[in-house]
């Protein structure tokens, strides 16, 4: 004899223990960047392609949201040369070439809520969170998997060293509401 269980949302829709104490089930399993982009439409992309000299900062994010935790899911870089990617958290004030968060759920007009820029002066590093190396002609990304967090006004940057080069880098975060994070 057969068990059945209702999903308990009204749908009516069942769930059937077999007789060997199994269920059939399937799921999908999503990064919490792209249910977010899904479902709240508040994941963003940040984009540079620029000459960068050694030891410069090639991009810098700035949380400016008082009631959003900006979570960095990842940071994917590529360069022309064999280059060296640092990820920092930093301070001081930034100046640059300003960048616009770009919302991934391009029916969303949400915008970011951060400051941005490419080509980067005036930090202060106050911490290296990751890095990588890459070869000439190389693409890795920092998968950070969202343990980079950042608060109101908290502030991180990609630091690039390998002699002056064209460098790309692609950084992915989420909004999440203060209240929905322990």
């Amino acid at each position: 004899m057969a068990e059945e269980w209702v999903d308990g949302t009204g749908t009516g829709k069942k769930a059937k223990v077999n007789v060997r104490n199994r269920v059939a089930v399937s799921a999908a399993n999503y990064s919490e960047s792209r249910l977010i982009a899904a479902q709240d439409a508040n994941t963003f992309l940040w984009t540079t392609s620029a000459s960068q000299a050694t030891g410069s900062y090639a991009i810098y994010i700035q949380n400016t949201s008082t009631t959003h935790r900006l979570i960095i899911d990842k940071v994917t870089c590529s360069s022309v040369l064999t280059g060296f990617f640092e990820l920092y958290q930093v301070s001081g004030t930034a100046s640059g070439t300003v960048i616009t968060g770009k919302n991934s759920n391009l029916t969303s007009g949400n915008p970011a809520a951060a400051t941005s820029f490419g080509g980067v002066s005036g930090l202060t590093d106050a911490g290296r969170l990751d890095h990588m190396r890459l070869p000439a002609l190389g693409r890795a990304t920092m998968e950070l998997q969202d343990i980079v967090i950042l608060g109101a006004n908290d502030a991180i940057a990609v630091k690039y060293t390998g002699g002056t080069d064209t460098v790309d880098i692609i950084i992915t975060g989420y909004y999440k509401p203060i209240s929905e994070l322990k």
